[in-house]
């Protein structure tokens, strides 16, 4: 793979790691269940596989010799303190898409300074789309070799956009997002549910999607898709309106002219 241009170190690392542990996720891909080591987490819905462990230990060995000082939390419980640099990682965004075979998974890394996100990088294997990010530098997409700059989309309202979301693992428990996925049914042209919080911002950030919102989502799941959508002109918040932090849990991101209308229909709902 061609390493896309970049003004700083720690991008071309991000964009290094991802796409080493990308190609071999791709090749395990289609293999069974039983060779993936599918496990369960905290109830039936939340997988974990080996994949998920393996590449979590690859992106976190390569960064740890790039940057020895910085810190690094990621999903599977990988955690190192730092000074003022914070690596955030999902080594596999996506794990029952991947689990099962679905090839709608990302790998996504963050660096975090003094609580600003200044690089991010999603990289979604089966399609070779490698979204990424730096602070006042704006958002790319690499595919084929080649690279253009990310745009939010230009819709003014819900009704002439489609738009994502997800579903908490919890949702059979607390039926949480059903009345706002019901809601936006109603108004959008369509409603996504593709089961990775990190490509759906990505989509945002490309102008493939209007918008997108997701509760009880964590650090590691929309850390670099934050960046993205910020990078690309968008707008990204708690699904209240409420200013956007990394450890926000409830999450709405938009191309920024729809996102006071998201924020109405979700309370509404």
């Amino acid at each position: 793979m061609v390493i896309m241009k970049t003004s700083s170190e720690f991008l071309s690392t991000a964009i290094e790691a991802a796409s080493q542990v990308g190609t071999r996720l791709q090749e395990m891909l289609g293999e069974s269940r039983a060779s993936k080591g599918v496990t369960t987490k905290r109830n039936p819905a939340d997988l974990v596989t080996q994949a998920d462990r393996m590449t979590e230990d690859h992106i976190v060995r390569l960064l740890r010799e790039r940057f020895p000082n910085h810190g690094v939390v990621a999903e599977e419980g990988t955690s190192h303190p730092g000074g003022d640099y914070r690596w955030i990682i999902d080594p596999i965004d996506g794990t029952t898409n991947f689990a099962y075979g679905v090839p709608l998974f990302a790998v996504s890394i963050a660096l975090e300074h003094k609580g600003d996100l200044i690089a991010g990088v999603v990289y979604h294997p089966s399609m070779d789309e490698l979204f990424a990010a730096e602070r006042g530098h704006g958002a790319f997409l690499r595919r084929n070799g080649h690279e253009k700059t990310l745009r939010v989309s230009d819709q003014a309202t819900v009704a002439d956009s489609v738009v994502a979301t997800g579903l908490p693992y919890a949702i059979r428990e607390t039926g949480h997002n059903i009345p706002e996925i019901e809601r936006l049914m109603r108004t959008a042209i369509e409603v996504r549910i593709i089961g990775t919080a990190a490509l759906n911002l990505a989509y945002v950030a490309a102008g493939r999607m209007g918008a997108f919102w997701e509760p009880g989502l964590n650090a590691w799941d929309i850390a670099a898709g934050a960046l993205l959508v910020q990078e690309a002109g968008g707008r990204i918040s708690d699904t209240q309106g409420r200013p956007f932090h990394v450890d926000c849990r409830d999450v709405l991101a938009t191309n920024g002219r729809v996102h006071n209308e998201m924020v109405r229909l979700l309370g509404a709902a």
